[in-house]
């Protein structure tokens, strides 16, 4: 889908001593058959090669260097920065399927009145995208997860939503998504993996204590707001299990 007709797409990437893995999540962004793209790098204070990194794809990349802060303050700052139409995310650490982005832009012309796609995921060991990217995806059965690798998201939902909660060290991004939800943004949730979860041993959510106090901190945050504006009528997000609850609840478009 190389047309430059096609609406600029951000791809904003927090790191934070990605040095072992960033090169793969680089080269899976750069392999998409869509332009025009600017990859936006927020280096969140690494004190490894990650800035070394970064430099062997000079041209393609807007890197930003800030002092540690936290990966939704990063995002944040990636947010801010971005010039395109529409704005997505990946982890230093995680794999774009091949053709994630022409999936999803094609998605967005096809439904005007979508706001926000969301596609499913794979968890895999570090494979890199050379063999990950020759996976026949249609023999796999995809996970459904509110990570944003998974989303392509329309600029202005940003205006509509707001920023990521900054005081969120992880679960930042299911908060945000529950927000876009109780916002009334148009959700399509479709089933195409467009993601590779990369498993290893420094994952934050192996912190399963702190990502279980995020996660439940995050529905407070929602039951709360609810209650607060009387909205009574408004489902409690379901268990993570169940493929076919999530996809009725995350899925606003009728």
């Amino acid at each position: 889908m190389k047309d430059t007709k096609n609406p600029l797409v951000s791809v904003i990437i927090p790191v934070f001593n990605g040095e072992r893995f960033m090169s793969e999540a680089i080269l899976s962004v750069l392999k998409q058959n869509y332009e025009p793209l600017e990859i936006i790098v927020i280096d969140d204070g690494s004190t490894d090669g990650t800035a070394a990194l970064v430099k062997i794809f000079e041209g393609n990349i807007r890197y930003f260097y800030q002092k540690n802060s936290g990966i939704a303050v990063a995002r944040n700052a990636g947010v801010t920065k971005a010039k395109g139409d529409l704005i997505t995310f990946i982890d230093a650490d995680d794999v774009w399927a091949k053709n994630k982005l022409e999936v999803q832009t094609l998605l967005f012309e096809n439904n005007p009145e979508v706001e926000l796609a969301m596609g499913l995921l794979i968890q895999s060991p570090f494979l890199g995208f050379e063999k990950l990217c020759t996976m026949n995806l249609e023999n796999m059965k995809g996970l459904f997860a509110t990570q944003l690798g998974c989303t392509l998201i329309k600029k202005e939902v940003f205006q509509k939503v707001g920023l990521f909660d900054e005081e969120m060290p992880t679960a930042e991004d299911l908060d945000w998504l529950i927000r876009a939800r109780e916002a009334g943004i148009e959700i399509l949730v479709h089933k195409d993996i467009v993601q590779f979860y990369t498993m290893h041993a420094k994952n934050i959510t192996n912190d399963r204590k702190l990502s279980n106090f995020y996660m439940l901190k995050a529905y407070k945050k929602s039951l709360d707001r609810r209650r607060k504006s009387g909205d009574e009528n408004f489902r409690n997000v379901p268990k993570l299990g169940n493929f076919d609850k999530l996809f009725e609840y995350w899925q606003t478009k009728s």
